[in-house]
């Protein structure tokens, strides 16, 4: 797979590869972005169009309105990852500090993927990973694209480390 993405917050050992990341599906993101993007346009045509003197004023408003409603759901988008290697499970959260779930996975209990009729049009859901022990720690790949296929990618790793399962 090709590291098109930043993995200095990976610990990899020497002979752990890299299955499958990703982030979370764009669909999820859209709405916001969508409604911010129309909200400066408006804005930039208000604030141009003069007709009022405090036009100028409602227009940038309304754009800078835009701004702050497209910036949190696109860097959210961006910053956070999920990532399954041959031995792991990593999860990257946090744009200015970073949040790093990391889950062995002889430790996973079971997965179990979701999907609602709007997710299973645009092809994206929830993966979830139940793990074992007195401290569990559940780690959830929320609206990922195809979660069938990364949930199959799952248990297949799954399989190779505990063939019990």
């Amino acid at each position: 797979m090709a590291k098109d993405f930043d993995v200095s917050w990976l610990h990899i050992t020497p002979d752990e590869e890299i299955l499958w990341a990703g982030h979370r599906s764009f669909y999820d993101t859209f709405p916001p972005v969508a409604i911010g993007l129309v909200l400066a346009l408006i804005g930039v045509a208000i604030a141009g169009s003069g007709l009022f003197r405090w036009s100028r004023w409602v227009g940038i408003f309304l754009v800078l309105a835009g701004i702050a409603v497209v910036v949190p759901p696109f860097l959210r988008w961006r910053s956070e990852w999920f990532v399954l290697t041959t031995e792991e499970i990593y999860h990257k959260e946090g744009v200015f500090s970073q949040d790093v779930t990391q889950i062995r996975l002889d430790r996973v209990q079971d997965t179990v993927f979701s999907q609602s009729l709007p997710e299973r049009i645009f092809d994206y859901g929830t993966v979830a990973i139940h793990t074992a022990g007195p401290a569990t720690n559940n780690l959830v790949f929320e609206n990922v694209s195809n979660p069938q296929s990364v949930n199959g990618l799952l248990t297949e790793q799954l399989d190779k480390v505990s063939p019990r399962r």
